[in-house]
């Protein structure tokens, strides 16, 4: 059970955080480290609880999912420069921020601090964002090459077409390295967290809102390898997202008293809307061949936005009406999905 010292921590932060983001992190990180030293496991090779594996993964998956879109886009803006020829304007390339990388490096700073070590995956995971941010700069320098005029300044040391063509060709072997990681945690973390909530609560609130967040993750990576004309291919990886929404929603609205006792749950529900609007209107575009550029990164910035509303819940202060009716009353209620 999560310790109640766990919500005196958290009551600090409600009232110095300054914005909503800068909360939800707080929240998150406090969350993901709600077991004390008292109630870490102290001998060796001692099992830990599968939440705790999916917390830390949770790093990782949004540093994957965050920098997806604006690196694959930047890929797709350089080749058509590079197509466009000397029609190329320096506009037509989005430079990748610095602070689209954020999520990458937060997984760096904080991964390794968190238990159980996952050390192919960090390893997987820094190795990603060095390549990341080479692409980033070479992309950089295709766009800074494209504003200036002939004869200005020196020549680069290296062609910046084949310097962003061999970037990319390491970012895309460090991404699919990242997924391979990735993949090979959560397929069996998912199915031992599931079980654990069950057996713990039943399948309530709780678990449905972890069996929605696992279904909506395939489509959402899905649209990170496509853009506005080849996404549509992604449309069948959503039903199951839909199916376990409404499951959600039905088990929610059931008894919105209990809901409302579980810690973020409204600005969850809200992120929750919020992702499947952004969704459900680039499915529209993409089914009538109208979709945007942009609208693909809209998306999966709302649905990183829900991952880590879903890492702020917190179960323990929900009390016994949201338990299942089969849970006895000696299990202990819900913990924080962080």
């Amino acid at each position: 059970m999560a310790s109640p010292r766990l919500l005196l921590s958290v009551l600090p932060v409600l009232f110095t955080a300054s914005c909503g983001d800068e909360l939800r992190n707080t929240i998150g990180e406090r969350l993901q480290q709600r077991l004390t030293d008292s109630e870490r496991p102290v001998a060796a090779g001692a099992e830990l609880p599968p939440e705790l594996i999916s917390n830390k993964l949770s790093l990782f998956v949004d540093c994957a999912n965050s920098t997806r879109v604006p690196l694959y886009a930047g890929f797709r803006e350089v080749n058509a420069a590079q197509a466009a020829g000397k029609k190329a304007r320096a506009e037509s390339i989005t430079p990748v921020l610095d602070e689209w990388l954020e999520p990458c490096v937060k997984a760096q700073r904080e991964g390794p601090l968190l238990q159980p070590p996952l050390v192919e995956l960090e390893a997987a995971a820094a190795d990603y964002l060095a390549k990341a941010r080479e692409l980033a700069a070479a992309i950089g320098v295709v766009r800074a090459s494209l504003s200036e005029k002939p004869g200005e300044g020196d020549p680069p040391p290296t062609d910046p077409n084949t310097r962003f063509a061999a970037a990319f060709t390491r970012w895309d072997d460090a991404r699919q390295q990242l997924d391979r990681e990735i993949d090979r945690q959560q397929a069996s973390v998912d199915e031992q967290v599931l079980a654990e909530v069950e057996r713990r609560s039943g399948k309530g609130l709780e678990w449905h809102a972890r069996d929605m967040m696992r279904a909506a993750r395939p489509y959402v990576r899905c649209l990170g390898d496509h853009d506005e004309i080849t996404a549509k291919i992604c449309a069948g990886l959503y039903t199951p997202f839909e199916q376990a929404h409404k499951a959600f929603m039905a088990v929610h609205d059931a008894d919105p008293a209990a809901a409302a006792k579980v810690f973020w749950m409204s600005q969850f529900v809200a992120s929750l809307g919020e992702y499947r609007s952004s969704a459900d209107a680039l499915r529209a575009g993409l089914q009538d061949n109208k979709a945007r550029a942009g609208d693909i990164g809209e998306a999966v910035r709302e649905y990183n936005d829900l991952v880590r509303d879903f890492a702020a819940l917190n179960f323990a202060a929900a009390n016994s009406p949201s338990q299942s009716p089969s849970q006895s009353p000696s299990q202990s209620p819900s913990q924080s999905p962080s």
